[in-house]
């Protein structure tokens, strides 16, 4: 008996090839493969070979092993003729000049607009969502694979990859039912979600941010804009308007897509390392209006993207009676692998569209409801029948299916440790009743750190979770200097206004919370998306000692809409203390050991159509191309309980990501900020310094805390990606994927005389030993040239100061580096 299970591919793009005719010579053997490109073999016949044949392709003949059992062929395409013009892939002499493919596709780009459907006045569609992810490439029970051999129940739940026809094994599946509405005029865009349903093993961690980063790496691909948003970068789309100066387009065979004839047009990068695809565009020959009908891509081999193998882009369109396009399905497969040798990974998206309407939807009031994103109230409680009522059809390994593999895996004791070590390590805290948990130990991280007032600092602290309440939340932590020999401590309480699902800090907030904090203030010193007290910031390359004691009791009420516009309003009550490096002393030598504030503070911020991964303490941006606009004000009338000064401060941010199409991106930050009053030193506008050596935002990666005081200032943060822009063409340096970095900072900022100790007599001095100075007329600044993407993980970066080099005990120049995981 002979089963052979193979895919039939391109051999440049690795693209499948569809409908190729399969026949093992000397045999009654004969099959046409899918449009996938896969095909199956099931024969008592004696096979030795097997001889395949596609449009425009050569035929190919290879050889079958004894045993063999997976096949998979790559075809080379035949040369074409056409108008004289003599077409070839690989070294061959290619001209845009008279090519009759280029034509074609420049008449393409320029009626790319041509058919929209949202440029009618109302149009809407019912879609389907299904994203499975796992493992990849699973051999036969017994095989080499440790996973199968160990767990040989497994073959039950396995599927089969459409770009290899291997073995592989769903670990998650999410599912999704929605409506998607547009209104031309006022435009706007709405997602009715009926229906979400998870299974798998990521159910541990918070599913929206999970959701909301899947739907970023994995957007739905758009060829009729100038760039493609996918795997957190932009590629040039083969219809952008540099399309033809970054592509080289092919003029193939037709061929037979759905009953009816089609040209193939195909495309390539000249630079195969930038980011661009392979694929191929199919328009129905009798059609005068270039109505794109199937567009399949891939992504080059040597591309400069990390962890990708392989990757198959399928999108089907139908044209309706007006002409507009109507998208019926876009589906996508990758394959990934982090490290060589060890076990790949796969990911499937298959999306496909129904009900197509132009007509305005029963309830207008659709259009008038807050982001873009309104999930129905039973969505997540569907029940199974609903599900297979409305699936538009069946696909593979369903999510009960998976959740019965994970429930005999969990049996075994070292795959059920393995996964709690796995969330742990990932949550950063540590459950005390596993799912069921009402109170976390952690962070982790921050459980042993030091500085030069506190020696080394040991710290205990947990949060409660929705087990407990899912509207009452508490946070606490205790931590002790073993130099200072000081307990310090913090303590919250905090009541939400809606019902928690995961998180209380979950998107959106509507709170109201209650802190109080007696800990060390670290003055000029702001991480903003790691804690303080991180072990791995723990290595200085200066003294950590610009520290003083703070006792701190807030009241703050926050609300977040969904338009993802934000107000805090709260009251601080603050105790600063003096510490045996920073003291309050006046310049007539009168010393206090401590002074009170206390006041109110609001804060302003907008970030319409921000994405965000949200942890137990912090939100990453999952991208920031949308901007960001804050404005706080902070007033504390003098006498006020016994405020010493009057503190009445504004500051201003804004933020941006600005792409380049494949050619990278530029972050810009700029902030600005004024005191209106006379205020003691702790409450200037301090810019943030970095003492640790890893690249920290919004940071300055050279200054000393304190280096400088201002009561007023303006600051930039420009940070350009370049994506390999000049790497990508350097021989053999190219096969790194080396992408660089250059970053310029810097900060203008004057001190009035009103808060100038040298000036005048009521505000504290500048402690002994710290380098405290007025600005001159010279900005600080700072720039980073640098290299990302080594090893797929690290970015190292030079950085040097610009101007005030010559300021006694500051660093002129260093090495600074940062881990991160990027596609």
């Amino acid at each position: 008996m002979v089963q052979i299970t193979g895919m039939v591919r391109d051999s440049i793009s690795h693209e499948p090839v569809p409908f190729a005719s399969i026949s093992a010579p000397g045999s009654d053997v004969g099959l046409i493969a899918t449009e996938h490109g896969g095909f199956n073999i099931n024969t008592r016949e004696k096979i030795t070979k097997l001889r395949v044949s596609a449009v425009g392709y050569a035929t190919k003949e290879i050889t079958i092993k004894p045993g063999q059992s997976v096949a998979i062929i790559e075809m080379s395409a035949d040369a074409v003729s056409l108008d004289e013009v003599v077409i070839k892939r690989g070294k061959e002499k290619y001209s845009k000049k008279n090519n009759p493919a280029v034509e074609l596709a420049k008449k393409l780009i320029a009626k790319r607009k041509e058919g929209d459907p949202t440029n009618n006045s109302s149009y809407s569609f019912n879609k389907y969502e299904r994203l499975a992810y796992g493992f990849n490439d699973l051999e036969e029970a017994g095989g080499k694979n440790s996973l199968l051999r160990k767990y040989k129940f497994l073959e039950e739940y396995a599927d089969t990859s459409t770009l290899t026809g291997h073995k592989v094994l769903p670990i998650s599946i999410k599912e999704q039912l929605s409506t998607e509405y547009f209104r031309k005029s006022p435009k706007s865009h709405k997602e009715y979600i009926d229906a979400l349903k998870s299974n798998g093993l990521d159910e541990s961690f918070d599913q929206t941010s999970i959701k909301t980063f899947l739907n970023e790496v994995f957007r739905e691909v758009d060829i009729f804009g100038n760039d493609v948003t996918l795997m957190s970068n932009k590629f040039v789309s083969p219809l952008s308007s540099i399309g033809t100066t970054f592509y080289k387009y092919y003029l193939n065979d037709t061929l037979d897509i759905g009953g009816e004839k089609c040209i193939e047009l195909s495309f390539v990068p000249f630079n195969t390392e930038g980011f661009g695809f392979l694929g191929r565009m199919y328009i129905p020959l009798n059609d005068t209006t270039l109505f794109i009908k199937r567009v399949t891509m891939n992504v080059p081999h040597n591309i400069n993207l990390n962890y990708v193998e392989r990757m198959h882009i399928i999108q089907d369109y139908q044209k309706a009676e007006d002409g507009s396009r109507l998208k019926l399905r876009d589906d996508i497969e990758v394959e990934f692998r982090l490290v060589k040798g060890t076990p790949g990974m796969f990911a499937r998206r298959e999306t496909s569209y129904s009900n197509h309407s132009f007509y305005s939807p029963n309830d207008m009031l659709i259009f008038e409801k807050p982001g873009e994103q309104i999930i129905d109230s039973k969505a997540f409680k569907r029940e199974e029948s609903y599900w297979t009522f409305n699936r538009p059809q069946t696909h593979g390994v369903d999510g009960n299916t998976v959740q019965n593999m994970l429930n005999r895996l969990r049996q075994n004791k070292i795959f059920y440790w393995g996964e709690k070590i796995i969330v742990t390590f990932v949550n950063g805290y540590i459950p005390t009743n596993g799912k069921n948990s009402k109170w976390d130990f952690g962070p982790l991280n921050t459980t042993i750190s030091g500085n030069s007032l506190e020696g080394v600092r040991l710290r205990l602290g947990g949060m409660s979770t929705v087990n407990l309440s899912k509207r009452w939340f508490t946070r606490a932590y205790v931590a002790y200097g073993c130099r200072d020999e000081k307990l310090k401590y913090q303590g919250q309480l905090e009541y939400s206004f809606n019902e928690k699902q995961h998180l209380d800090q979950e998107f959106p907030i509507h709170s109201i919370r209650l802190m109080h904090q007696y800990d060390v203030d670290k003055l000029g010193q702001k991480y903003l998306y790691t804690n303080t007290d991180n072990v791995f910031l723990a290595l200085k390359r200066q003294e950590d000692n610009k520290l003083l004691y703070l006792r701190k009791t807030q009241l703050e009420y926050k609300l977040e809409t969904l338009n993802h516009f934000s107000v805090a309003v709260g009251f601080e009550h603050n105790i600063h203390e003096h510490s045996k490096f920073l003291n309050f002393i006046y310049p007539d030598g009168t010393t206090r050991n401590k002074y009170t504030e206390a006041g109110f503070k609001a804060t302003l911020r907008y970030a319409r159509g921000e994405k965000f991964y949200q942890t137990r303490l912090f939100r990453f941006p999952v991208n920031m191309d949308a901007p960001i606009i804050t404005l706080s004000h902070t007033y504390m009338p003098k006498g006020f309980m016994g405020n010493l000064y009057e503190i009445n401060k504004t500051e201003v941010g804004l933020q941006k990501r600005f792409w380049f199409s494949a050619f990278g991106y530029t972050d810009i930050i700029l902030k600005g900020g004024k005191i209106w009053s006379k205020v003691s030193y702790p409450d200037l506008l301090l810019p943030n310094a970095n003492l640790s050596y890893t690249v920290q935002p919004e940071s300055y990666a050279l200054m000393s805390p304190m280096e400088f005081v201002n009561d007023q200032y303006l600051s930039w943060d420009v940070t350009y990606w370049a994506n390999g822009l000049l790497m990508n063409h350097l021989p053999l340096i190219k096969k790194l994927k080396l992408r660089e970095v250059v970053s310029f900072r810097g900060l203008w900022g004057s001190l009035s005389d009103r808060n100038n100790p040298a000036k005048c007599g009521d505000v504290f001095m500048f402690p002994d030993g710290t380098l405290s100075q007025e600005m001159g007329k010279s900005p600080y600044m700072e720039m980073g040239v640098g290299l990302d993407n080594i090893l797929t993980f690290l970015r190292v970066d030079y950085v040097w100061r610009l101007t005030y080099r010559d300021t006694p005990g500051v660093d002129r120049h260093g090495v600074r580096i940062q881990l991160h995981f990027t596609f």
